[in-house]
């Protein structure tokens, strides 16, 4: 079950509230889920990258996170992608897995088992799942901060997490696991803090950020940002939300999570209730293939649930990723790690390709650390790793091994 946190000197736990309607003009999208705790620490927080010359700080910082399992245990600490929040698994429909976002890989049983470890994942920051960026209030202002949130990198995250694990007694990880953008974050756990880290589990994910992520999240960043209702992240104070923006912004990634391949046998050619798309009236206007309406109706819920200011952070943070650059090389960076460390990667991923995997394999052995490579034949794309089927079959024996070695 969920553990509240001992309150500790400058900090306290709450669990999640809503903001009351009508206490802003407009009522930000929240990614937070109602079992998320948040730890508040009230003493500034200092990002690490000074921004026109000087260094930025916010006066609060709120962690949002969840746990389960007993704080006797191991601890394994899970972080998630891009959009994803704290909810990796729901206890109570522990096989239910539209109820959170990694239930196949987290619960009683399952490869990171909650009846033998101490599980917990924490919300990054810049988003809107708990955790401060963007849509959190300034208390300066009493308005969200929107671009005035200062520039978050994975390291900035990555301090966040540390600060909250201190204030909850927690020394020591068994584990540290994510996929995609979260393992940027175990990568960089196993660099800032190697003496406090037994094992790295990096799935789909890199050290780097590769020219195509780039360019795509710099076509989601634009998309946001040229929506008429943006307002240069001022749209708390006009009541209109930049969703077509954001929606557009999501369709893009949604194009680069699952492969060519995957998306023939996903969707039909043609949408069964229309007829034929050249005998319509209304060509322009309509939507003929399964797949275009598929993508509207998945954007259309992100829109509800995330703040557009927090996907913007949170895309410039990815795309600014470079251990290679940060150390002077990635072997550099990799001689740091004291971790085990277990790399997996989907033949299929065209977004992580498996060379980008390979790449931190090879600084790792520079240095003879202990590392294993595991590369699946896999053609679903690079949202593999969220699938349960596949996480049951190709994924779980691998790290339920690792996790006990």
């Amino acid at each position: 079950m969920a553990l509240r946190s001992p309150l500790r000197r400058g900090a306290r736990s709450r669990p999640f509230r809503r903001q009351p309607r009508g206490s802003m003009s407009y009522e930000i999208a929240l990614n937070r889920h109602p079992q998320a705790q948040v730890h508040t620490f009230n003493a500034p927080f200092v990002f690490e990258t000074p921004y026109m010359g000087k260094t930025e700080t916010i006066p609060v910082l709120e962690v949002g996170y969840e746990e389960w399992g007993d704080r006797a245990h191991p601890t394994i600490l899970v972080c998630h992608a891009l959009s994803g929040n704290t909810h990796a698994t729901d206890p109570g429909h522990p096989d239910d897995y539209r109820r959170s976002w990694w239930g196949a890989m987290v619960g009683p049983g399952k490869a990171i088992d909650t009846t033998r470890y101490h599980v917990m994942c924490i919300n990054t920051l810049g988003g809107c799942g708990g955790t401060s960026g963007p849509a959190s209030i300034n208390p300066d202002s009493g308005t969200p901060y929107g671009l005035h949130f200062p520039i978050v990198t994975i390291e900035d995250m990555v301090r966040s997490q540390k600060m909250l694990l201190d204030a909850l007694g927690i020394e020591r990880l068994h584990a540290v696991i994510g996929g995609s953008m979260g393992g940027f974050q175990v990568l960089v756990w196993g660099v800032l803090f190697p003496e406090m880290v037994e094992r790295l589990i990096v799935v789909a994910s890199s050290a780097y950020s590769n020219q195509f992520m780039i360019m795509t999240n710099r076509a989601q960043i634009d998309a946001i940002q040229m929506d008429a209702h943006y307002n240069n992240g001022l749209y708390h104070t006009t009541g209109k939300s930049p969703t077509a923006g954001l929606a557009i912004a999501r369709m893009i990634g949604f194009t680069t999570f699952i492969s060519p391949k995957m998306m023939e046998k996903k969707f039909q050619k043609y949408h069964r209730s229309r007829r034929e798309p050249y005998s319509d009236a209304q060509f322009h206007q309509q939507m003929f293939h399964e797949a275009e309406s598929y993508l509207h109706k998945v954007s259309e819920q992100f829109t509800r649930d995330f703040d557009a200011n927090s996907m913007l952070y949170l895309l410039q943070t990815w795309s600014h990723f470079d251990m290679a650059v940060r150390y002077g090389s990635l072997a550099h960076a990799m001689e740091r790690v004291q971790a085990k460390v277990m790399l997996i990667a989907a033949t299929g991923d065209n977004l992580f390709p498996p060379y980008l995997t390979r790449d931190i394999h090879r600084a790792l052995r520079v240095h003879h650390k202990p590392v294993q490579f595991s590369l699946i034949d896999e053609e679903y794309g690079h949202d593999f790793f969220l699938i349960p089927n596949i996480i049951v079959r190709k994924l779980t024996p691998a790290i339920r091994s690792f996790l006990d070695g």
